[in-house]
């Protein structure tokens, strides 16, 4: 399957809009998979929880989103911050 998607083709006030839903959706499955394959769904709801917050509050935008994308693994500043509220609401 061909990937159609450039993210050049968007114009700055759209890479600078929040983060979509979907986008958030999309990182939490691809960060929250084990390495044999299956689904950690605990971890995928924790990290769909930390983008979309962060995308509500403005502080994760559509390029950035889509930059996490590279990305191997979820960035420390990420786990850290699924930590902290962990920590703080149990």
């Amino acid at each position: 399957m061909e990937n159609t998607f450039d993210i050049n083709s968007f114009d700055k006030e759209q890479l600078g809009s929040p983060a979509t839903f979907k986008q958030c959706r999309a990182l939490s499955y691809k960060f929250a998979k084990r390495a044999d394959g299956s689904m950690n769904w605990i971890a995928h709801k924790q990290v769909q929880g930390c983008l979309f917050g962060l995308a509500k509050n403005n502080k994760l935008s559509f390029k950035q989103a889509n930059d996490l994308f590279s990305k191997k693994a979820l960035p420390k500043k990420y786990k850290d911050a699924i930590a902290l509220y962990l920590k703080e609401n149990s």
